[in-house]
């Protein structure tokens, strides 16, 4: 499956009244944009208005119309973001065989009024794609949320790869279980974990 076909496949929030662009051209035109650099919805509108309208048409738009900011942003407020990650996870596309787990947490704004989300996330980092991502819903939730997300992707023949807070056995027993491999760092706060390893490597085989 092409990429444009799965993003063809994103239900659609939107009611059919009214409706001008068709979603998967839509999500093509971001995609497109934000691999130009465009990195904000204002930047995305702009970069498609550049395209023109011959452009516009051959990204499904029948008008060769792109949206405005405020078609981008209804768009993606109710965008059903699973089926949009699901999408492009099963579309074929190679993103490689090394998958990173990292957490960050997303800027808010006013302050304390809309603090940032953080989200765990699996980064394909040869494709340069986020392959699934979830929310720690508290603070201290980081490895609940790591599994989740490798529950989430296909793990065999990847070679995952995260910090020393995921390094635990229910993490490698997860991966290892899904056909997938990793390589995690070892610190002084796991003292025995880290001698065993000492022990198993060590070059005089003691």
């Amino acid at each position: 499956m092409r990429l444009r076909e799965a993003l063809d496949g994103v239900p659609d929030h939107r009611s059919r009244q009214g409706r001008r662009h068709p979603l998967g051209a839509v999500l093509s035109l971001t995609v497109c944009a934000m691999l130009c650099g465009a990195r904000s919805l204002y930047a995305i509108a702009q970069w498609g208005r550049d395209q023109g309208a011959a452009a516009g048409q051959e990204l499904g738009f029948p008008l060769g119309r792109t949206p405005c900011v405020a078609t981008l942003h209804r768009v993606f407020k109710g965008l059903d973001v699973d089926a949009f990650e699901g999408g492009v996870r099963d579309s074929g596309v190679d993103l490689g065989s090394v998958v990173s787990i990292d957490g960050k947490t997303l800027r808010g704004i006013h302050g304390e009024e809309l603090p940032g989300v953080h989200l765990v996330s699996a980064y394909a980092t040869e494709g340069g794609a986020v392959l699934s991502q979830a929310a720690r819903v508290g603070k201290g939730q980081e490895l609940a949320a790591a599994q989740a997300v490798l529950g989430q992707i296909p793990l065999k023949g990847r070679i995952v790869v995260a910090d020393a807070l995921l390094t635990q056995r229910e993490v490698c027993q997860q991966i290892v279980a899904g056909g997938g491999d990793y390589l995690l760092p070892v610190k002084e706060n796991q003292p025995a974990l880290r001698q065993d390893l000492a022990e198993v490597f060590s070059p005089t085989g003691n």
